[in-house]
């Protein structure tokens, strides 16, 4: 893993759908328990819904399901992103209009 705070990799252990596994990582623990903790919810509700018990099938399934949330969150932040600039260009525009109008009295 990498961002969220880089200081050197470090091992930490994790728990995922009651198996243990050792990662090495860049990021603090804290923030890659977190990271884990998200991928293990997302595992528990997949086979608990989906009622798939293959651990592949649920990795598989937790992997499908955590790149949408990816996607639909880039695309969130790009649609944000957009409203922003039109509303900033918007408003300067307001400001030079104001600032020329001003400067014409």
């Amino acid at each position: 893993m990498t961002g969220a705070g880089s200081q050197g990799k470090q091992m930490v252990e994790v728990q995922i759908l009651g198996e243990s596994y050792t990662l090495k990582s860049e990021t603090s623990p804290e923030y890659t328990q977190r990271v884990a903790e998200h991928v293990d919810r997302t595992a528990r509700e997949i086979r608990q819904e989906s009622g798939v018990m293959d651990q592949k099938k649920v990795a598989i399934l937790t992997a499908l399901a955590v790149t949408d949330q990816l996607f639909r969150m880039r695309e969130g932040v790009q649609t944000v992103k957009g409203l922003a600039e039109k509303r900033a260009e918007h408003l300067a525009a307001e400001v030079l209009a104001v600032v020329e109008q001003a400067g014409g009295d």
